[in-house]
């Protein structure tokens, strides 16, 4: 610290009738410690400032990142029409989905929600996303075969079981909750597993609205599984919703009262005869008025697909 800096910091630190005193008692190396501590401190609070705004910067390129990683739309199948809309609790998520082509007429799609929340979910969540790939002669969605069609797509409720048995619980420390859904392009015929998901929501092209309460338990921990495939068939302008916890448990400003299925349905009734888009616009509107927040306390993911039948182009 040069003299100038000394002068400015002990005028900041004491008064000239406080110098006065200090130089009465013998005191005023008191005041080069005090300088030199405050020094010090402004010198750590400087680096602590920079690693901050260096973690900030790393955590929005993971953020921007995991975002990359999930779909936006679904190529070359002119049957569905895929939308999104997610919104992490922090910079990064647990929540994670995927929509992809199995073969010419079926398309697989999950929805994941990790337990926990963070980066330590997130590298999680990619992880679960590399598992599910469809890359290879044998994945846990297919299966090679050695007669035609050279392979075989596996059951939602296999899938559930094939996941379980990594027990991720009792590895890593971590659960999660799913959805994984068959969808044939051609027939409409849809196949799906819920592992502790939320049930997802079929809306009918005349507006009217239903879901399946059963399902498996969550995945991850050592229970055998019972996972019942629920069957049924979309006609074209059916539309799928599905959605993580931080839909329904979105707590309300007032009372805490959760936004819950009933209200999540109320819109989707409401918006009917709107495109898609708007649909999940109001539904992230709805939340946000219910909760009076900008932000959420746990990451909210919710998709859709419009069933528009076989050939129909967009």
């Amino acid at each position: 610290m040069n003299p100038e800096e000394y002068r400015l910091a002990q005028d900041m630190l004491i008064s000239d009738y406080e110098h006065t005193l200090l130089q009465k008692y013998g005191l005023e190396h008191l005041i080069e410690k005090i300088i030199l501590k405050q020094s010090q401190l402004i010198e750590k609070n400087n680096h602590l400032e920079k690693r901050l705004s260096n973690v900030n910067e790393d955590l929005n390129n993971a953020r921007e990142a995991q975002m990359n990683l999930l779909p936006r739309d679904i190529p070359e199948i002119d049957a569905l029409e895929f939308r999104a809309r997610f919104f992490p609790s922090q910079y990064v998520s647990g929540d994670t989905y995927n929509i992809m082509r199995l073969d010419e007429i079926h398309v697989g799609l999950y929805q994941i929600d990790i337990s926990g929340h963070g980066v330590s979910s997130a590298l999680f969540s990619v992880s679960l996303s590399q598992m599910l790939n469809t890359t290879g002669a044998n994945t846990l969605l297919k299966s090679h075969l050695d007669k035609p069609p050279y392979y075989r797509i596996h059951e939602p409720d296999e899938v559930m079981s094939r996941l379980n048995d990594e027990n991720f619980f009792d590895r890593y420390g971590f659960y999660l909750t799913m959805v994984y859904m068959l969808i044939n392009v051609q027939t409409g015929e849809v196949r799906y597993a819920r592992a502790g998901h939320n049930a997802p929501i079929i809306q009918r092209r005349d507006g009217s609205v239903e879901s399946d309460p059963r399902g498996g338990l969550p995945i991850g921990w050592d229970f055998s599984r019972d996972d019942p495939v629920i069957k049924t068939k979309l006609c074209p302008g059916d539309r799928l919703f599905i959605y993580s916890d931080g839909v329904c448990e979105a707590a309300g400003a007032v009372n805490n009262e959760w936004f819950g299925q009933e209200r999540l349905i109320d819109v989707i009734k409401k918006e009917a005869r709107k495109p898609v888009d708007d649909v999940l616009d109001s539904t992230i509107r709805a939340i946000a008025d219910h909760t009076k927040r900008t932000t959420f306390d746990d990451d909210v993911s919710i998709l859709a697909v419009t069933y528009k039948g076989p050939g129909r182009k967009n």
